[in-house]
């Protein structure tokens, strides 16, 4: 039979191929979950961290060594573009805060990651974010780390913008893209984390956030970022860091 003579044979679709088959579903699996850690820090320490901050904003406002806009709203303090040496962990004040960000990290990476970071991480760069009402701060991820965190200092959930987290794509043309009936956890574009004061939220840093500017409805929404690099990587290919 030769494919000439086949290409003439009409395609038919048979009388059972056309009858309208029953869908059951039997289960729906979801898989690669994306894991944010959230910790709490005790009132105590919380408090002293808060007027700590304040008291840092107050002093470096105007000054251009510790300061810097990124636009008309959001300031950061010792962000690391103004000296890649220069880290809030080693203001006077921050013990605490450095030990238990780094507790935290450690637990993050060890029990909710499943993974191996040995006993001690590096705070690699750490700063403070102050935003007014009306700003924002656009999509972004955190280069050259391992773990990204954001402490939320001064927080009001009623007049503060989320922390909005951006669902990663891959990369590769063409596509199809289908219309949405309805919003669920595996079409959605993005999910906002509205933490409170005193909580930490903890990430792999390649994740893409930000916060809008239409929900920050007050000034001083202050938060502490920083970077987390594990110590030491174990493994037959693995090394230790040493931070310059």
């Amino acid at each position: 039979m030769t494919a000439e003579w086949l290409s003439r044979i009409p395609f038919i679709i048979s009388h059972q191929d056309s009858v309208p088959q029953r869908v059951e579903r039997s289960d729906v699996f979801e898989i690669f979950p994306i894991k944010i850690g959230s910790y709490i820090f005790t009132h105590e320490h919380k408090t002293c961290l808060k007027q700590l901050c304040f008291d840092i904003i107050d002093k470096y406002r105007n000054n251009s060594e510790y300061s810097i806009q990124s636009n008309g709203y959001l300031t950061h303090y010792f962000d690391p573009i103004l000296n890649i040496n220069s880290s809030l962990l080693d203001y006077p004040g921050f013990e605490t805060f450095h030990t238990w960000i780094k507790r935290c990290s450690i637990d993050y990476i060890n029990n909710t990651l499943g993974c191996d970071c040995g006993d001690d991480v590096v705070i690699t760069q750490c700063w403070i974010n102050e935003c007014s009402k009306g700003g924002s701060q656009t999509p972004h991820t955190h280069k050259n780390s391992l773990i990204s965190g954001t402490y939320f200092v001064n927080f009001i959930p009623e007049m503060h913008a989320p922390l909005t987290f951006i669902k990663p794509t891959m990369a590769g043309t063409p596509y199809l893209e289908l219309e949405r009936n309805n919003t669920t956890c595996s079409n959605d574009s993005e999910t906002s984390v509205k933490p409170y004061e005193g909580a930490l939220l903890l990430w792999e840093s390649h994740l893409v956030h930000a916060h809008s500017s239409l929900s920050n409805n007050a000034d001083k929404r202050i938060s502490i970022s920083f970077n987390v690099m594990p110590k030491t990587l174990p493994g037959i290919y693995g090394f230790k860091l040493i931070k310059i």
